[in-house]
């Protein structure tokens, strides 16, 4: 099942609580690949408020969103008797389901302000979601507010020398890396319009590598914030 082909309104529901917003970014990446330094550079954007990791909180959402079409589409086509073990299923309500858990994901999760402009989160475990990432994604960008996605890359060299990883075999990253690498850019391929990849090796040392994101979301570079950002140092 994709999300992909589902009808979304033009006026979304967050507009009756976030009057200003323009959309949603997601930084979709793995361990240690410069994510926090780009999450940063982007909350530059006037009103822009992208949350840290929320350890890939969106699975389980989708999960229950799939398990509920599909007892829906199986047996919810008709009316079941009290005697049926499936009593009930024609009145599941999918979408406003799916919808209800996403909306109390943004209130009670990432907590944006009213002014909000846009909002987001940053993952890096998507790796953990194997062949449910285009689903996901798809699930993401119909549910949420004009959804971007951001892909972020780094040298898988560089990659290894973090200590989150301590615990896997370079090999092990190599392959981690390639593949999720890999995904980012076929789901690029299929949505150019909405998504980017960026690296960190180019925007970590010149900001001007970003400019096909800001200009992804029609928003202009501020130089001087961006060049703040990148004179503070992270706490991690």
């Amino acid at each position: 099942m994709t999300y992909e082909k589902m009808h979304t309104p033009a006026a979304h529901r967050f507009d009756r609580k976030f009057n200003r917003l323009k959309g949603t970014v997601f930084i979709v990446t793995y361990g240690r690949s410069g994510s926090t330094l780009l999450q940063n550079l982007l909350m530059t954007i006037p009103g822009c408020v992208i949350r840290g990791e929320n350890h890939n909180m969106m699975e389980p959402i989708w999960q229950a969103a799939m398990r509920c079409r599909m007892t829906r589409g199986t047996w919810g086509q008709e009316h079941r008797p009290p005697t049926h073990p499936w009593h009930g299923a024609d009145g599941i309500r999918p979408w406003p389901f799916a919808a209800s858990m996403i909306d109390g994901f943004v209130d009670h999760v990432l907590c944006p302000p009213p002014e909000a402009r846009w909002f987001g989160f940053k993952e890096i475990r998507y790796n953990a979601l194997g062949g449910h990432f285009v689903e996901i994604l798809d699930f993401m960008a119909a549910h949420f507010k004009n959804a971007h996605f951001v892909f972020n890359t780094r040298r898988i060299e560089d990659v290894m020398k973090s200590a989150w990883w301590t615990e896997w075999k370079p090999d092990e990253i190599t392959v981690l890396a390639h593949d999720m690498d890999r995904r980012f850019a076929d789901y690029h391929d299929a949505h150019p319009s909405r998504t980017r990849i960026t690296r960190y090796e180019e925007f970590a040392t010149d900001p001007g590598a970003l400019r096909d994101v800001f200009d992804m979301l029609k928003e202009p570079m501020d130089r001087d914030r961006i060049q703040a950002v990148l004179r503070q140092r992270l706490s991690h």
